[in-house]
């Protein structure tokens, strides 16, 4: 693999041949299972050289011998050429899918089922409206949402009600009436001793493969059913972060001028942990105003925001939302009035439109919305540079599939099997991902967060907005365009960013936290913790340094 060059490397042909050669079953090597394919047919081979020794010297006495034979050749020959045809009919094939509804349905399934993509379906209500966006697209397909797998059994067995299939049956009998005939007629010419001795052998094995098979599929009829409860019973598993009782806000018009938030005593730590990820943390934000958390990895600032929005509960302590314990408010209209891009966010496997449009899933879906969002999170002109511009796919949830033979391999026909042929004739893509860079990337993602904002000019009840390293892979420019941008967005609400970096952002704080080892080490304005000459100011000259 080491010697394939990108493009090559990235063909999605290539990729399912790498695929196939590291492992066929998953359970030993390719290598391995060819010897063991090798020696499979040697041994076949020998058993079919016995097996016809042994047919020839029992047909040659035998009353209607080969007449019964020949019956018997001509039943496996209909069965073996009804799957033949299938199989030889397809040598090289490749298979993809172009409706769009099928194709979002297999995406909103993948967001849902997918647990990196957890935490934005919750924190951004996602869940019912997921889970409608996919009940509409799986009623348009209707019954034709199926996966490849069993559009392919249904092409290859297709052919059951043939004429061929139906003679089948009675072909597998055949032998047994001729021979059966030929019995009554000739009585005396049947070994009847060794005829009862077989019948009793055969019967008896039949009849104890009988039980164990039916011993076998009972066992799997149980685990089925135990499955099927599992699955219905997915819907009672209780939810650890409860649910509060109380409507927020009280008053809508209350979020224009922001949220007010405290932390009180607050410890917290991960669930399977025993090191805590804040420690006696207390604070205090006002309504309206911007905050700034900063401080080295790992101090505890993204579990900040991850507290306020409930992704989890703290502790210790106590949170209080306009001067009211968090805890009590509904999960659902407190996460609707905020908006949180999260340091380590992710992209939907759906359409670059769509994973800005479900930024706001309250509204129904805008396009002059999402190119608004898309402008202000400074992704609209790389996104019209795309060859699908809007409708580009990140990541493709639904794969393309190609027949088992490699790029390159001669056919029955003397041509090569070449794929890109198959491709240019079904319109099929190269490859199932699009590629970004981590700039363009976050961009996507704050103009996912940009997309609720802008709507609460019209009216949404949006009054906080948490921001986890919003520019971490941004260059000066783009970052410093995206935070006068958001400043002008930001009107009264209230506004949390968490950062390493000092800068603009800092000095036109409200509030800043500068946090290490878990803890709350120095707040105050940007003046007044340089004038304490403390951990935030010695980090601030380091930084300003490179800029002297």
């Amino acid at each position: 693999m080491a010697r394939l060059d990108v493009p090559t490397f990235e063909e999605a042909s290539v990729q399912r041949q790498l695929e196939s050669a590291s492992s066929s079953s998953g359970k030993s090597s390719v290598a391995w299972e060819t010897i063991e394919a090798t020696s499979n047919v040697i041994t076949t081979a020998i058993q079919l050289l016995s097996q016809l020794s042994v047919l020839i010297t029992i047909l040659r006495d035998q009353r209607d011998g080969f007449l019964l034979a020949a019956i018997s050749f001509i039943q496996s020959l209909f069965q073996w050429s009804s799957v033949s045809k299938s199989v030889f009919q397809s040598l090289v094939w490749a298979a993809t899918t172009k409706n769009e509804d099928y194709i979002r349905m297999q995406g909103y399934k993948h967001v849902v089922d997918n647990p990196k993509h957890r935490k934005e379906v919750v924190a951004g209500n996602l869940g019912e409206h997921l889970t409608r966006l996919f009940k509409g697209a799986a009623a348009r397909v209707g019954d034709d949402a199926i996966d490849f797998g069993e559009v392919r059994r249904y092409h290859l067995f297709s052919d059951r009600l043939t004429f061929a299939s139906i003679l089948r049956e009675p072909l597998r009998e055949l032998p047994q009436i001729v021979f059966t005939l030929r019995a009554v007629q000739y009585p005396a010419s049947i070994p009847l001793s060794l005829a009862s001795l077989t019948l009793i052998n055969q019967t008896a094995r039949s009849f104890s493969a009988t039980v164990f098979g039916l011993w076998g599929v009972s066992l799997s009829l149980a685990e089925q059913f135990a499955n099927v409860r599992k699955l219905y019973e997915i819907s009672t598993i209780p939810n650890r972060i409860v649910d509060g009782t109380k409507p927020f806000p009280e008053n809508q018009q209350a979020l224009r001028n922001g949220i007010a938030l405290e932390f009180r005593n607050v410890s917290f730590k991960y669930p399977g942990t025993e090191t805590y990820a804040l420690r006696n943390v207390s604070f205090k934000i006002g309504a309206g105003h911007l905050c700034v958390i900063v401080g080295v990895n790992g101090s505890g600032k993204s579990t900040i925001l991850k507290l306020i929005s409930r992704l989890y509960d703290p502790t210790e302590g106590t949170i209080l939302i306009d001067d009211q314990d968090i805890q009590t408010f509904k999960l659902a209209d407190l996460r609707r009035a905020m908006t949180i891009l999260f340091q380590d966010y992710t992209h939907f496997p759906l359409s670059i439109k769509e994973n800005i449009a479900l930024g706001n899933p309250d509204i129904p879906y805008d396009e002059d919305k999402v190119r608004e969002a898309a402008r202000l999170g400074g992704a609209e002109d790389f996104i019209e540079k795309l060859p699908e511009g809007f409708d580009t796919y990140l990541e493709r949830p639904v794969r393309d599939y190609y027949s088992p033979l490699p790029e390159g391999t001669a056919t029955l026909f003397g041509r090569q099997v070449d794929y890109s042929r198959l491709r240019g004739i079904g319109k099929m893509r190269k490859a199932d991902t699009s590629f970004l860079s981590g700039g363009q990337m976050q961009r996507l993602a704050v103009a996912r967060t940009f997309m609720r904002s802008l709507v609460s000019e019209t009216g949404s009840s949006v009054g906080l907005l948490l921001f986890d390293e919003p520019s971490a892979s941004l260059d000066p420019t783009a970052e410093h365009d995206l935070f006068e941008r958001l400043r002008a967005l930001r009107d009264n609400k209230t506004m949390i960013f968490s950062s390493h970096r000092f800068g603009n952002l800092t000095r036109h704080a409200d509030h800043i936290l500068y946090m290490d080892d878990s803890k709350v080490r120095e707040k105050g304005t940007h003046e007044e913790l340089l004038s304490q000459n403390g951990e935030y100011a010695r980090i601030w000259a380091l930084q300003a340094q490179a800029f002297l």
